[in-house]
């Protein structure tokens, strides 16, 4: 190719933190946005649906999930790191492939739907919904390519964009669907809906066209990348199935609910955070050349990433009985609150573990990646299903525990590629809300928690926290945007 040519030009180290800074920075603040919406439609299914069909909410989520990984394989993430700018036949074979895969995925998902509802011990005309589910599988192809066109080149701006409006649709149908009595049909048609609005609005402002083309070669090419890393999430899917599979089939849709709700309440801090992976991966992507430049950029990002999580983590351990009554409604403490107090150790690793998977990532390791969600995969299954025979659902919480504790070995295993002090910066990261939550014990011991005080609570402490963070560490952060602002 050209040298001539502006998108073969590959950025300074410099100038790609320069972009991703500034994209990052208008990312965090549209997904505070659309987690909002998220965590608004969360609450509508959470006091309008029953705790079976929240359940089965969990199960149909995580089915798309797996599904939906299966038909990428790594492809989108070989297109964010192929060192030349991909051509057009390369974005058609990756459409074609995709396309294909996904479509055989949800002909055969929904033809065993009626297997699936045997299994869950759910109505046969839960079959319904399982169609819609295939229909959305279908579509995913449309936007998979055109997404990895736009993060390739640091363009948060749309898909942040693109993100609200799913988002927007998604909570308003699956929220007043809920509201008026429509069950599992609110999330189901909702999230197809949102994924035709997502797939339509990608291809309009990618300015790239989709074709269908077919190259065993370029398949090829991009797999040898591409499979172990999609490997890689599709084991950490399974990772994570042990609430949709095994608490669903063997103690049933509501057990599942209750541990669904525990964890969106327990790592609901995390689940803010993971929209990040999208800036980490391909900024360390491009900045692999610079390796100062890097070093800097990894380990402020370590830092910055615990301190988005710490105080809203800790908020949430202190006050989960009074969050989790006025938000989700009463039904839903007693053994969720138990479950909340098990699965919120996953915050002080996850952090951590994000970013360090996506340097190894860009590194071009997805191999050890894969390695260590093989790891977790298989201490999430081997333990979680014997703890969950002998202490119920609460087995699954046990079993979380020792599998975020096992991920400190990534974070050990990155220091063989970088200069970085991680578990300095993970600690600088959690200080200042560690040092303010007197605040939050207090009001817990003396006030009577209403939706008001709760509010207000998490502002004050949250800002607080922000405000000292910003000022034990503003000589490296004034450091660092020395070096990314032009």
């Amino acid at each position: 190719m050209s040298k001539n040519n502006d998108n073969d030009r590959q950025p300074s180290a410099y100038s790609v933190a320069a972009r991703s800074a500034k994209g990052g920075a208008l990312l965090i603040i549209r997904q505070i946005s659309v987690q909002a919406m998220n965590f608004a439609g969360i609450i509508f299914l959470a006091r309008y649906l029953t705790i079976a069909e929240y359940g089965f909410f969990g199960i149909i989520f995580f089915l798309f999930s797996f599904i939906t990984n299966f038909g990428d394989i790594g492809f989108s993430a070989s297109l964010l790191r192929q060192p030349e700018e991909p051509s057009k036949r390369d974005y058609h074979v990756i459409f074609t492939a995709q396309l294909a895969l996904v479509t055989v995925a949800g002909t055969v998902f929904y033809a065993l739907s009626p297997a699936l509802c045997g299994i869950y011990k759910l109505p046969p005309s839960y079959a319904t919904y399982f169609l819609l589910i295939s229909l959305s599988l279908a579509l995913t192809a449309f936007r998979a390519a055109p997404t990895a066109r736009l993060e390739r080149h640091l363009d948060f701006k749309w898909l942040s964009i693109i993100e609200i409006a799913q988002a927007a649709a998604y909570n308003v149908i699956a929220a007043w669907m809920a509201y008026r009595g429509y069950g599992p049909l609110s999330f189901t048609l909702a999230l197809l809906c949102r994924v035709l609005i997502g797939s339509v609005l990608v291809n309009i402002v990618s300015r790239g066209t989709l074709g269908i083309c077919f190259d065993m070669a370029l398949i090829r090419k991009h797999l040898k990348f591409g499979l172990p890393y999609q490997a890689g999430i599709f084991v950490n899917v399974l990772k994570d199935s042990i609430s949709a599979v095994v608490v669903g089939v063997f103690i049933g849709a509501a057990s599942t609910g209750m541990v669904n709700m525990a964890s969106t309440i327990a790592t609901f801090p995390v689940l803010l955070l993971l929209i990040l992976n999208r800036l980490f991966f391909p900024a360390f992507s491009r900045s692999i050349g610079d390796r100062p430049a890097l070093e800097k950029l990894f380990g402020i990002s370590i830092r910055l990433s615990n301190a988005f999580v710490a105080p809203l983590a800790i908020y949430i351990l202190i006050m989960a009985k009074p969050f989790t009554m006025h938000i989700f409604g009463e039904k839903w403490l007693g053994e969720t609150t138990y479950f909340t107090y098990l699965l919120w150790p996953a915050n002080l690793f996850l952090p951590t573990m994000t970013v360090c998977s996506c340097l190894l990532n860009a590194f071009g390791h997805s191999k050890m990646v894969l390695k260590f969600n093989l790891l977790w995969m298989t201490l999430s299954l081997g333990i979680g299903t014997p703890l969950i025979f002998a202490f119920g659902a609460a087995g699954a919480g046990y079993a979380n525990i020792v599998v975020n504790i096992t991920t400190i070995l990534m974070a050990l295993s990155v220091r063989k590629y970088i200069d970085c002090r991680i578990f300095r910066e993970q600690i600088l990261g959690w200080l200042p809300a560690l040092l303010l939550a007197v605040i939050p014990l207090a009001a817990s011991h003396f006030l009577d928690i209403g939706k008001t005080e709760l509010l207000a609570g998490f502002i004050i402490y949250y800002t607080l926290s922000s405000a000292l963070m910003y000022f034990i560490c503003r000589k490296d952060i004034n450091t660092m945007l020395k070096k990314v602002i032009p």
